[in-house]
């Protein structure tokens, strides 16, 4: 049996952090390493990691508090096993979850990444959406590149060698969120990847995600920006993320914070939109016929 690497970045999770333990411990696939770092949590949250004394638990404290992204890269860079996959400590996986993700690309030579579909529950475990993501690897790339959800970052497998290529999760997207998206994106642009029909991992909607803490505009655009960066990889120009040119992604972040913003604020989204094009006139050029595009169909809307 293969060694499968299960990183769990931890922080004040104590209400869901055994439910998320157990449902690895108990999987019917048992040649795992559960590695698991708590973020400095002042909770009870690391005094509850600490109360288990299954060997195949690898406890990796953090002094202070890196946030998901940076505790997820130090967890990355300790990993031995042949897959990678995950489990976020307030989440939680079907009994059986390794045993197909592994069995998929056991037989899936082809494919090094495969998801499955999820569950959402609620704070007390409620079910209340199922996904139903496209499976085969041409879908999954077609709906990508048209902005559709296609994974979980969680749910997926993943082997080694691509950790070891394509690297750990990018800096910029650091308290931010995103950051299994656009690492997934550019597995999708080096790999065969696929999904599951099964519902393997239990999603819970939670409060103090990065999500619904953090007020950074640019958290609402992430995934539109990494869409763009995908079709610029595919038609063989910079992605502005690989190449280090942060600066410019910043600009197409605010760009399309601008168009997100016309419907609330056509006005001084306009005048946003036209200072912006004076320091980057050809991103202004890539972006003015996705404004255009929002603003008439607010004036569409607005006379119906």
């Amino acid at each position: 049996m293969k060694l499968v690497s299960v990183i769990m970045p931890a922080y004040n999770c104590e209400k869901f952090i055994k439910q998320a333990i157990d449902s690895i411990l108990n999987q019917t696939y048992t040649n795992f390493e559960l590695l698991i770092a708590d973020d400095c949590s002042a909770d009870t949250t690391k005094n509850i990691i600490d109360s288990y004394s299954d060997s195949r638990i690898k406890r990796f404290p953090n002094e202070n508090n890196l946030g998901y992204l940076i505790a997820s890269n130090k967890l990355f860079s300790k990993c031995t096993g042949d897959y990678i996959t995950f489990q976020d400590a307030d989440d939680f996986s079907s009994i059986n979850r390794l045993e197909l993700l592994v069995s998929f690309l056991d037989k899936n030579q082809d494919h090094l990444c495969v998801g499955s579909n999820i569950v959402k529950v609620n704070e007390n475990g409620e079910e209340f959406y199922k996904s139903n993501f496209v499976l085969k690897n041409n879908e999954i790339k077609d709906f990508f590149k048209n902005s559709r959800i296609v994974m979980t970052g969680s749910s997926l497998l993943v082997k080694k060698e691509v950790l070891d290529k394509i690297g750990f999760y990018n800096l910029f997207f650091d308290r931010l969120g995103s950051e299994d998206v656009y690492w997934f994106s550019l597995i999708l642009s080096k790999y065969k990847v696929a999904n599951i029909q099964e519902e393997l991992y239990y999603y819970r909607a939670n409060t103090n995600s990065v999500s619904s803490t953090f007020k950074n505009p640019k958290t609402k655009v992430l995934h539109n920006l990494i869409v763009f960066l995908y079709k610029r990889r595919e038609t063989g120009k910079e992605d502005y993320l690989q190449s280090n040119n942060i600066i410019k992604a910043d600009a197409v972040c605010n760009f399309l914070i601008v168009i997100e913003s016309v419907v609330s604020n056509k006005f001084q989204s306009l005048i946003k939109f036209i200072s912006l094009s004076i320091t980057w006139p050809t991103l202004a050029q890539l972006f003015y016929k996705d404004l255009m595009y929002k603003l008439i169909k607010q004036k569409n809307e607005s006379h119906k």
